[in-house]
């Protein structure tokens, strides 16, 4: 597993992000995300309404960040959870992108066994991918 914490310009880092500007920023990684293509092309799920069976899955996969965290919450990035956050994973669950929770996004590229060269190949195809979306939707 590799994994890189990226922010977007314009937008508050997590301690001083606003209510407004995390929505934003949902929306905007949302959009983006339903853009990729390929072995990156995956779905993206709102932490907010988000369907139980949907929740499970994501908890038993261990892809799912929760609430709860004394350091996060002591430092208000936990503020109006769950709203403005989400996570987002590939066909495959080898490339994941979590939506603000402590970073603005999240990437992670992983898989089983030693092939460190092909998770970070995917890694940064992925960042890649994603910032030229970002790009797109700005």
């Amino acid at each position: 597993r590799i994994r890189v914490g990226r922010s977007i310009d314009g937008y508050g880092l997590s301690p001083g992000i606003t209510k407004q500007q995390r929505i934003d920023v949902e929306k905007l990684m949302s959009s983006a995300l339903s853009k990729l293509t390929g072995d990156l092309a995956g779905s993206y799920y709102p932490l907010t309404g988000m369907d139980e069976k949907v929740r499970q899955q994501l908890v038993d996969d261990h892809f799912l960040f929760v609430s709860g965290d004394r350091n996060l919450t002591v430092a208000g990035m936990e503020r109006d959870w769950p709203e403005g956050r989400g996570i987002f994973h590939n066909a495959a669950k080898t490339f994941l992108l979590w939506v603000n929770e402590e970073d603005q996004t999240r990437i992670i590229s992983m898989q089983k066994g030693g092939d460190v060269k092909g998770v970070f190949e995917r890694l940064a195809r992925g960042i890649k991918a994603v910032g030229d979306s970002v790009k797109a939707e700005s």
